[in-house]
């Protein structure tokens, strides 16, 4: 299956609506007019046809509105065909975000341009407002940096599902209104289909999610503080194991620290392990002190697994591992499968005492010809470069890369002055709140 990037997924948004508008315009015979309608600055509109700029960009930027915020829903609902579109739920989650900040600038686009009819009072012109006006909210609270820092991930979350019924108000509106929407049949058919879809979406969600996608409760059996801010949790199962893959990750409840709160973890031990093991460095409000505030015998709620950055999905004979600090966490799990191809682990530390899993992955590569690893301390040699990795040939491998944002742009930047095509490029995401 291909793989949906952000880089083709609006491009693929703009041309559907391209194609059905262009299709019903074209084809369009009928009488709609602007018989006495205003629009917010750029003046009244009186006796004018269908084909005013502003009455159908002003639908083209709604019509986007509702589809961008239907995948937006869809996304959410963490289906696992969904995930696999987009390559992973990291990756999928990044687009969400984006595509919310764009849906609510278009939507700006919307109210500034559409034409509103003065004729008649309708009911779902003060809706639309109001949708306008919460959404705007809610998007602010959700995607501002300077709020996801200060509100707490639990309220923050369910100030975000909130955002389905603002969605579902606007919707009501387009419904409501005279539009042009509702005169083409292609375009009619489409936004209205994805406005419903979207509503599903968010109700499964918001309601049906936690009945449908049982957590796993596993109870912490082991509790190891590994020095530089590093703590190793080892759960055993209470009854059912997650099947999951070496790389995937899973999102975690702990309720001796909150019963509202999950948060995501790499799985740093193999799917043949009859434990669970996790490793968290402090670096947010969430991990902060963890180790102090789990203990041997609290439990934990696991659901899962997500993510594609496994060596299940890459196709190379070859490949090059790439971890930044707290990065190595997928690496531990998928370092211990058996491969008949040639791997080579990077882990890139500010100095050799932060590489805490250097013991453990040197016994991996004795037992296995084709496993090596480079801790690269960062004091000591410089930043690690792609010409410092000495490869014969670059192309004809597949790249693995986990770390600090900063670490993978420069190595995939470099990889590709080298040659190396994106398909052969898979990267993990730290994080996607």
């Amino acid at each position: 299956m291909r793989i949906i990037k952000q880089e083709i997924y609006f491009p693929i948004i703009i041309a559907i609506h391209f194609i059905f508008w262009a299709i019903d315009l074209y084809f369009y015979n009928g009488t709609f007019r602007e018989v006495s309608s205003d629009t917010l600055f750029f003046g009244e509109l009186t006796d004018q046809s269908w084909k005013n700029i502003h009455r159908i960009m002003g639908e083209v930027f709604s019509s986007w509105v509702v589809t961008v915020f239907a995948f937006n829903f869809l996304m959410a609902t963490r289906a696992k065909w969904v995930e696999r579109i987009f390559g992973g739920l990291d990756k999928m989650y990044l687009i969400h975000r984006r595509s919310g900040v764009i849906a609510v600038v278009l939507l700006l686009a919307h109210f500034m341009i559409v034409p509103r009819d003065l004729t008649e009072f309708n009911p779902g012109k003060p809706l639309g407002f109001y949708a306008l006006v919460l959404i705007l909210i809610g998007v602010l609270l959700s995607a501002a940096p300077i709020f996801k820092k200060k509100i707490p991930y639990h309220k923050w979350i369910n100030i975000h599902k909130l955002m389905g019924a603002f969605y579902v108000m606007a919707v009501v509106h387009g419904l409501m209104v005279h539009s042009l929407i509702k005169e083409l049949p292609i375009t009619r058919v489409y936004v209205f289909g994805m406005a419903f879809m979207g509503i599903a979406a968010w109700f499964y969600r918001a309601f049906l999610f936690g009945i449908f996608n049982k957590k796993l409760e596993y109870e912490i059996v082991g509790k190891l503080d590994k020095g530089a801010g590093i703590t190793e949790f080892v759960m055993k199962p209470v009854s059912r194991g997650l099947s999951f893959l070496a790389g995937q990750f899973a999102f975690f409840k702990f309720p001796a620290m909150s019963n509202k709160e999950q948060h995501p973890f790499t799985i740093s031990s193999h799917p043949y392990s009859d434990n669970l093991r996790v490793t968290v460095k402090d670096l947010g409000d969430y991990t902060k002190d963890m180790h102090s505030k789990l203990n041997i015998g609290d439990k934990a709620l696991v659901e899962g697994p997500y993510g594609h950055f496994s060596s299940s999905y890459v196709k190379e004979v070859d490949q090059v591992w790439i971890a930044g600090g707290i990065g190595i966490t997928p690496f531990l799990s998928l370092a211990k499968d058996m491969y008949t191809n040639k791997v080579s682990l990077y882990w890139c530390v500010n100095e050799a005492n932060e590489a805490v899993y250097a013991e453990e992955l040197r016994r991996i590569e004795a037992d296995n010809p084709n496993f090596s690893l480079v801790v690269w301390a960062s004091k000591d040699n410089g930043f690690l470069t792609v010409d410092k990795l000495a490869l014969d040939d670059y192309k004809n491998k597949g790249y693995l890369i986990c770390g600090p944002n900063a670490l993978k742009e420069s190595m995939m930047k470099q990889l590709k002055a080298k040659g190396v095509q994106q398909a052969n490029i898979y990267e993990e995401e730290f994080a996607f709140r």
